[in-house]
C-alpha cells in the first residue's frame, strides 16, 4: 500500500540502464520482432561427464540440515555512470517512494538498451571483480577461505531449477573455477554486451516512477549485494541487484561519512558532472575499474524485489508463488507487486508484501529439493578440484543435462592476479605471491588510497571473458552479437571495442 508520505515524481531523475531481473512485465500484449541474428556462441571443451536429474542424489549430509542460516550482509557496491567503469562501495538501492495518487505512465522504451547482465557489460574483462574489490574494501581482513561456493542469484537459480527438475528450453552455461579453498560460478553469455529486446510493459518506467536515489547515489545505474549463508553444510557467497529498499525497515542508527569521503565522493560527482560523463551510456571499454567510497548501506531486511502485472492477471495470480525459489535464493522479505489497467497504476492495486512466511513454508515443504541442491553443487565443486587446471565450464541443453565439461584454452580466470593471490591466501602473503606470478598491482588491492584501482595481469594471459549474470528473465530467442570485432576470429575475450 502506497505510503502517506509518498508524493508525485515525474522525471528529473536519471536511473536508465536497468537490467530485466528487476522488472517482468507480465504484459500479454507482447509484438512479434523481426528475427535478429544470434552471437555467435563462445568455443567449449570436451565433456568430462554429464549429470542427468535422474542420477541426482540428495545429500544425506544435509538431510537434518537442508535450509538456509545465518544470514550475513557482506558489501555492496552501486555501478555509475562515467565514462569509464566506475563502482561505489558501499552502495545503497533506490528507496521505495511510492506516488500518491494514480498515475499513467508510458510504455518502457521497445528500442531501448537493457543488458542482461550489467557487470559484464560495464566491465567485460572480470565481471566478478567489483564484486571481491567491494569486499575487500568494506571487510580488509575478510576471511575468504572460508567461503565454499561463490556465484551469482542467476546461476544458483538455474541450478534450483534442475535440482527440482524443472525442465526448460532455455540453455544455460557458466564457467567454474577454484581459487583457493572456493570454487566461483560464473554466467557465461554468448558476448558480455547481451540485450533483452522487445522490451514491453511498464517493468522500468513503474520503478522510474516510484523509487528514488539519495542525492549521493543520483548517478547510479543500479544497486548490488553481496551476502553470505550457510547453505546446509555449504558456506555460500550470492550477488544479486536488488530493486530498492524500504526506509521503515532501516533501524534509526545515524551514519556518518568521513570528511575525507565526503569530499572524495563530492568531487567525483562534481568532475563527473562537469565533464558530461553522467549518462545513460555504457562506459568506455578500460582495462582498470575505478572504485570510489560510498556513504552508508541498507541491511538486507529492509530490501525489496519488484514486478509489474496486467489486472487482467490480478484473481488468480500466481506472480508471488512462482518467484518465491528465486526469493529464497537471494534471501529477500519483501516483495512489490503492482498491476496496472494499461499503463494506470492505482495504490489499491501496487502492494508490499511481507513474503518471509512464504519463503520458509516454501524451504520446509522442499527440503528433498534442496538436499539436491546441494548435492549438485558439491558435486560440481568436487569434479573441478580434480581437474588439472581447477577450471570447468558447464552447459544445460534441454534433454541432455548438466554438461560438465573441459574449459577451452585462452578463457580468463575468474580474477585478476592480485585478487586470486589475496583470496587464495586471505591477504597475508598477497603481495608477494602476486609479485612471483608478474602482477605489477598488488597496492591497488591491498589499499585504496586513490579511489582507482588497476587490475593485475591476467593467469592465464589469454583472456576470454567469463560473464556472471543476475538476470532470470530472458528472450533466448533474440539475440545480438554488439561486439565490433570479426567473431571468426573471436573468442569473446571482453577486450574487442564496443
Amino acid at each position: 500500500m502506497f505510503s502517506s508520505s509518498s508524493y508525485d515524481r515525474f522525471g528529473g531523475r536519471s536511473r536508465g540502464g536497468y537490467t530485466a531481473t528487476r522488472r517482468g512485465s507480465g504484459q500479454g500484449r507482447r509484438s512479434v520482432a523481426p528475427a535478429t541474428p544470434r552471437s555467435p556462441s563462445p568455443p567449449i571443451g570436451l565433456v568430462l561427464t554429464t549429470i542427468r536429474y535422474s542420477e541426482l542424489e540428495a545429500d544425506q549430509a544435509s538431510s537434518s540440515d537442508a535450509k538456509i542460516t545465518g544470514l550475513e550482509d557482506v558489501a555492496s557496491y552501486n555501478w555509475l555512470k562515467a565514462n569509464e567503469p566506475t563502482i561505489m562501495t558501499p552502495g545503497k538501492p533506490p528507496k521505495w517512494t511510492p506516488t500518491a495518487r494514480p498515475t499513467k505512465l508510458a510504455e518502457d522504451n521497445p528500442n531501448g538498451i537493457y543488458y542482461r547482465d550489467q557487470n559484464a557489460a560495464y566491465f567485460p574483462s572480470y565481471p566478478m571483480e567489483p564484486v571481491v574489490r567491494s569486499i575487500f574494501e568494506e571487510r580488509p581482513d575478510f576471511n575468504a577461505q572460508e567461503v565454499d561456493v561463490f556465484g551469482c542469484g542467476s546461476t544458483f537459480g538455474n541450478l534450483l531449477r534442475f535440482a527440482r527438475n524443472v525442465e526448460t528450453e532455455k540453455p544455460f552455461r557458466f564457467l567454474v573455477e577454484a581459487v583457493g579453498e572456493t570454487v566461483f560460478f560464473i554466467r557465461r553469455e554468448n558476448s558480455p554486451k547481451e540485450v533483452i529486446t522487445d522490451i514491453r510493459g511498464y517493468g522500468h518506467s513503474f520503478p522510474e516512477a516510484n523509487t528514488t536515489w539519495d542525492a549521493d547515489l543520483q548517478s547510479s545505474n543500479s544497486h548490488q549485494r553481496i551476502i553470505r549463508y550457510q547453505l546446509g553444510h555449504l558456506n555460500t557467497i550470492i550477488r544479486f541487484e536488488a530493486d530498492g529498499y524500504l526506509t521503515e525497515k532501516v533501524p534509526e542508527k545515524k551514519t556518518y561519512a568521513s570528511a575525507e569521503n565526503r569530499e572524495v565522493n563530492e568531487d567525483f560527482l562534481v568532475s563527473a558532472l562537469a565533464a558530461n560523463t553522467i549518462s545513460a551510456h555504457t562506459p568506455k571499454n578500460s582495462d582498470s575499474l575505478k572504485v570510489t567510497r560510498g556513504q552508508g548501506s541498507v541491511p538486507q531486511s529492509a530490501v525489496f524485489d519488484l514486478k509489474t502485472r496486467s489486472i487482467k492477471k490480478k484473481h488468480n495470480d500466481t506472480t508471488i508463488s512462482d518467484q518465491i525459489p528465486r526469493l529464497w535464493i537471494r534471501q529477500i522479505s519483501f516483495f512489490v507487486l503492482a498491476y496496472h489497467d494499461r499503463g494506470l497504476f492505482r495504490s489499491e492495486d501496487v502492494t508490499v508484501h511481507n513474503i518471509e512466511p512464504d519463503v520458509a513454508r516454501w524451504e520446509s515443504d522442499n527440503k528433498g529439493d534442496v538436499r539436491k541442491l546441494i548435492g549438485l553443487i558439491k558435486k560440481i565443486a568436487d569434479v573441478v578440484k580434480d581437474t588439472p587446471r581447477r577450471k570447468l565450464e558447464v552447459r544445460y541443453r534441454y534433454g541432455l543435462g548438466l554438461e560438465l565439461r573441459e574449459q577451452v584454452e585462452g578463457v580468463a580466470s575468474v580474477l585478476p592476479n592480485d585478487l586470486a593471490a589475496r583470496w587464495a591466501d586471505q591477504g597475508d602473503r598477497a603481495e608477494s605471491i602476486a609479485v612471483a606470478v608478474g602482477n605489477s598491482s598488488v597496492d591497488g588491492a591491498i589499499g585504496l588510497e586513490d579511489d582507482s584501482i588497476e587490475k593485475g595481469v591476467p593467469l592465464d594471459e589469454k583472456i576470454v571473458n567469463a560473464l556472471d549474470d543476475d538476470d532470470d528473465e530472458y528472450d533466448w530467442d533474440k539475440k545480438e552479437d554488439y561486439t565490433a570485432c570479426s567473431m571468426e576470429s573471436c573468442n569473446y575475450c571482453g577486450h574487442c571495442s564496443y
